[in-house]
Parts: C-alpha cells; sequence; structure tokens
C-alpha cells in the first residue's frame, strides 16, 4: 500500500473501519521515511502504535519541532516532559526557529498574580456605558 496523495484519500483511510492498525502503521512509516512527521503521527496515533510514537518524539526532539511536542501532549499527556519542552526550545532557537522556543516560553511563563489582575466580567454584567 502507498500513502495516499490526495487529503480525502488519506482522511478516508485514516477513518475508515476496515483500516486495520498494523495498515495504519504501515502507511504512517511511508509518511515517516518521507520526513512527513505530523502525517506519519496521524496513523500511528489512530494504530495505538506507541513505539512508532516515540519515533516521532525523538524525531520532535532532535529538530526542536515544538509543534509535534504539542501534538505528541495532547495524545498522551504523560508522554512529554518539561525536560523534553526545555530541550525542544534550546534546539529550537540554535537552529533558528525563534517562534517554536517562545512557544515554549509562553506555555511556562508563569501565571499573572490573580489579586491584581482585573476580575473577568460576566456575560451581561458590562457597565451602562458600555451598552
Amino acid at each position: 500500500m502507498s500513502i495516499p496523495t490526495h487529503y480525502i484519500k488519506k482522511r478516508d483511510l485514516l477513518h475508515s473501519e476496515k483500516s486495520s492498525p498494523a495498515a495504519l502503521s504501515r502507511v504512517g512509516r511511508e509518511f515517516l521515511e518521507k520526513e512527513r512527521f505530523s502525517d506519519a503521527l496521524d496513523f500511528f496515533e489512530k494504530a495505538r502504535d506507541m513505539e512508532a510514537i516515540r519515533g516521532i518524539k525523538e524525531a520532535a526532539l532532535n529538530s526542536g519541532d515544538t509543534f509535534l511536542l504539542a501534538r505528541l501532549d495532547r495524545f498522551d499527556r504523560t508522554l512529554v516532559t518539561k525536560a523534553d519542552w526545555e530541550a525542544a526550545a534550546t534546539k529550537a532557537e540554535s537552529s533558528g526557529r525563534a517562534s517554536m522556543a517562545a512557544f515554549v516560553a509562553r506555555k511556562f511563563a508563569p501565571v499573572a498574580n490573580a489579586a491584581t489582575a482585573k476580575p473577568a466580567e460576566l456575560p451581561g454584567v458590562a457597565p451602562l456605558a458600555e451598552v
């Protein structure tokens, strides 16, 4: 089986009840060979292929790809540690991907002090001057 070249064929293969985990993993590995990591991750997640998912994590850490780490974190909250985030940010910064490093900085930025923050307005409770 070769990888789908059209997004609709990819979607149909990914979400078909007839697609076995082995077939999904095989297609994911083909995407991985072409360095299409996000597409590969789609198939590995659907197949629940944890070994391949760990391979995607290594690729993300090696390249400093915080987008892929965020996807992995949404899939399994225990998969990406804070040390992984910091290592990816360092790698992203050193490879000229400042926006990916900034993503990690924002993710772990301290929360503003709630005591000094302006309280949020409830719906329908705006001052009359704003109505």
